[in-house]
């Protein structure tokens, strides 16, 4: 036990420099901030589409944990809070193995599991190496510039130049047929909107309000013509492309993030960021209804004099702020600091500005927004404008999402459902049948993946960093509080606009938050411990290396797995030998001889061999498959239809109906686990029916009645929903239910119901068997009541001359018992 006695600044500097394991860290993670943007930001979809390029960052990770496991064996000592930070940051990786145990899905959750000890991993990078002024500098550019890159190349997706951008990124990334990265720019009932790498608009808003943020404390910060000028070029251009993406939530959140930004700057640096933000602004919108205007063109037919256009009009905005921001540093910035120097003293001087900054803010926008002015804005940018309040749909819906959040925590609160819980078991607790996968809110996203012992374990972790940050940052002094403040403004700015939307989702937005929390305690100045026990100084490093190793064989055999699926598919399109398909395809599996999607693949191809040859070892090889897989992911919609579908070919209807019966229960939503139950209990009831057995009949067709009245109920449901408030998928009395109700009722003798109950297919174009079965049941329904339709009747005779007949048919064979 002793105390350790901390080197000195150059020290460290002159021994990372010399480190042949920090130069590859570095070297690393800068290409990591190049890579991760352009594979989809790594979103984890959990599902198989968006697994390959997260295995790849895993490994990726897994290899900076080993260098860093290495780098501690001769830097780390348990001293300060950062190293038991360090420690202790291995709690949430842990609680995310500990929600394995009752995890709705094992795939997803071991895949977050993995994500997990991405996240760590940056987190002890930004931790210690931007310890040292190298490392801080190193890792600042390559943030900002990767941030930068992600900018232009947004850009040239909007002003026609996608094929460019896609060539240029195209070697490393994946592109469309067409050599576009595919929607940079999207299409939706708002119009286009911008995306960038993210495929997301709200996502890429929330980090353009990161990246603005940082633009502008860098620029009113500075003095030297270049840094001030790099970073003033880029703010219209951040600017144009935030209000590209028409994110209403974004730009509510915006003000927030400024607040807190300027609340951390002393006076004469708040007066200046206010001036960077009203000029950079006028600059941008000053350019922003051409901007718009041209990229909706050139994206419907490329035009190379329009683009172009586009491009002059953006530079030129930008090199005219950069400009006027040169000479507000140069020669306004040190007037400002000599006469606010007496002001700056004063307790409440931090809070005066910032406070008048939001309310002339709040008027300025109402003053916009109440007059002619608003007409200067481009129409998309105006109407999202206008449409903000808390009664449009997607406010709504995301308390919708929060509120059925909360139900399904409450189910599993202590240690939660394991990683991508949400997206297994969300239809379970559904309000209404809308179709989201993610939460839209990564607080509540995480409740239900690891419960209250792990988000405490996250609250904790951040509030402790917050903490050490700010108690830091005001016990320093201006240049060193400047050093780290660009990481604060990333981790406020994402993590805030987290609670909105699913911005986390995102490994690589994920792995800049975690790299920039590192980042805010690298150079805290906390008290040392007197005491510490010698073996931590060996173990803790050692336990790093070995979770490496695993790490990263778990990983490139789940990679290998990803690449022998992918292989089966190609082989598929070539080939309809089964042997050949199933080779790599059974090389996945005993892999990964769970995972659902290899699985369903496999059990398509032995039911379509079962049904051509009719061998039984095909069928059985395919249940047993299906329950095996089923399960580690009982939640998995489309297995479960695979196994009714089983269960349905050999006729094993009992089974089969058990199972429909399961998916009401799982999937309240869906229509179809509806229609299924209805079509099996009216089936056997007139099964019952046929035999003379009047009770077993009633039984069955109670059941059905009961079923359909369940939809009707949910119907009335979701015309309780709010005006503004979508429904999403359809949820209705399909054809099919109408029939067998219809059908039931008539052989009851309740012959007003069934006509009632049938009267829609009078109405209807006759164009399937159903729709003309369902016709000729209420023709019959009519003439037992000694009523007539003749529109109906002629209609059912123009298919049908017998139609007389077919009624009379139904009549005969549809008395009660």
């Amino acid at each position: 036990m002793y105390a350790y006695k901390k080197p000195k600044l150059d020290e460290r500097e002159q021994a990372d420099k010399s480190s042949i394991i920090f130069w590859l860290l570095i070297g690393f993670v800068t290409l990591f901030l190049f890579w991760a943007p352009f594979q989809k930001a790594l979103f984890n979809g959990n599902s198989l589409n968006f697994e390959r390029p997260i295995y790849s960052a895993v490994i990726w990770a897994s290899i900076f944990l080993f260098l860093t496991g290495i780098y501690f064996f001769y830097f780390w000592k348990l001293r300060e809070r950062k190293d038991l930070l360090s420690l202790l940051i291995f709690l949430i990786p842990l609680s995310y193995l500990i929600s394995l145990l009752p995890a709705a899905s094992k795939y997803s959750a071991v895949n977050l599991l993995l994500i997990q000890i991405v996240l760590v991993t940056l987190f002890l990078i930004g931790a210690y190496l931007t310890k040292s002024a190298l490392g801080n500098k190193i890792i600042h550019i390559g943030l900002l510039t990767s941030g930068y890159v992600i900018v232009i190349f947004g850009l040239m997706n909007w002003l026609g130049n996608g094929k460019l951008a896609g060539a240029i990124v195209g070697w490393f990334s994946t592109i469309d047929a067409t050599g576009i990265y595919k929607d940079a720019v999207m299409s939706d009932s708002n119009g286009l909107r911008l995306t960038s790498v993210f495929q997301y608009a709200n996502t890429y808003a929330g980090f353009l309000v990161a990246l603005w943020g940082t633009g502008l404390f860098l620029v009113s910060k500075n003095r030297g013509w270049s840094k001030v000028l790099v970073h003033a070029l880029f703010l219209v251009p951040v600017l144009v492309s935030f209000m590209l993406t028409l994110s209403r939530g974004a730009i509510v959140f915006l003000p927030i993030i400024f607040f807190l930004i300027l609340i951390f700057q002393k006076p004469s640096r708040q007066i200046l960021l206010l001036i960077h933000a009203v000029l950079s602004t006028l600059a941008s919108f000053a350019v922003l209804s051409k901007i718009t205007a041209i990229g909706i063109d050139v994206n419907k037919e490329f035009s190379a004099s329009l683009s172009g256009k586009g491009w002059m009009l953006l530079i030129g905005a930008s090199v005219i702020y950069g400009i006027l921001a040169l000479f507000v540093q140069r020669f306004l910035a040190s007037a400002l600091e000599s006469k606010l120097e007496n002001f700056s003293a004063r307790k409440w001087a931090p809070f005066a500005i910032p406070a008048g900054s939001i309310i002339l803010g709040l008027l300025g926008f109402l003053v916009i927004m109440a007059t002619s002015l608003k007409n200067l804005l481009p129409e998309n940018v105006r109407i999202r404008l206008e449409t903000i309040n808390f009664g449009q749909h997607s406010v709504l819906e995301r308390i919708t999402f929060y509120k059925d959040a909360s139900k399904l925590f409450a189910d599993y609160p202590l240690f939660g459902a394991g990683g991508g819980a949400w997206s297994s078991l969300y239809e379970q607790y559904q309000n209404n049948p809308y179709t989201s996968r993610q939460a839209h809110n990564f607080f509540m996203q995480y409740l239900v993946e690891v419960g209250v012992v792990g988000i405490l374990i996250l609250a904790v972790l951040l509030i402790a960093i917050f903490a050490i940050y700010i108690r830091n940052y005001i016990r320093s002094t201006e240049q060193e509080r400047d050093k780290h403040f660009v990481y604060f403004i990333f981790v406020i700015a994402i993590l805030g606009h987290s609670v909105l939307d699913f911005d986390m989702s995102y490994v690589y937005i994920g792995a800049l938050v975690f790299l920039c929390l590192g980042a805010m305690i690298a150079d805290a100045k906390t008290k040392e411990f007197t005491k510490q026990a010698s073996t931590v100084r060996y173990v803790y490093p050692s336990a790093i290396l070995v979770l490496s190793i695993v790490t990263l064989f778990v990983s490139a055999r789940y990679l290998s797995a990803n690449s022998s699926y992918n292989k089966a598919l190609e082989v598929a399109k070539t080939s309809q030998d089964y042997t050949q398909i199933v080779a790599p395809l059974n090389n996945a599996l005993e892999l990964r001889p769970t995972h659902p999607e290899f699985a369903l693949l496999k059990v398509d191809l032995l039911s379509q061999i079962y049904e051509q040859t009719k061998d039984e070892q095909f069928y059985k090889e395919e249940l047993s498959l299906i329950e095996q897989v089923r399960q580690k992911e009982p939640y998995n919609k489309y297995l479960l239809d695979r196994q009714i579908n089983a269960y349905e070919i050999k006729n094993q209807r009992d089974k089969a109906y058990e199972l429909i019966q399961l998916g009401l229960k799982q999937y309240s939503w869906d229509i179809d686990f509806y229609e299924k139950s209805i079509q099996y209990s009216a089936s056997a009831g007139f099964k019952s029916y046929a035999a003379k057995d009047k009770a077993g009949s009633e039984d069955h067709w109670a059941q059905s009645l009961q079923v359909y009245h369940q939809v009707e109920a949910k119907i009335q449901e979701l015309a309780k929903l709010p005006e503004g408030q979508l429904q999403g998928r359809e949820f209705n009395l399909s054809n099919s239910m109408r029939l067998n109700i219809g059908q039931i009722e008539l052989t009851q003798g309740k012959y007003k119901e069934a006509e009632e109950t049938l009267k829609p297919f009078a109405a209807s174009e006759l164009k399937d068997g159903t729709e003309q079965t369902g016709i000729r049941y209420y023709l019959a329904s009519l003439k037992m009541q000694n009523k007539q339709d003749p529109a109906a009747f002629d209609k059912a005779k123009a298919l049908n001359t017998s139609i007389n007949e077919e009624i009379d048919q139904i009549i005969s064979t549809s008395k009660p018992l």
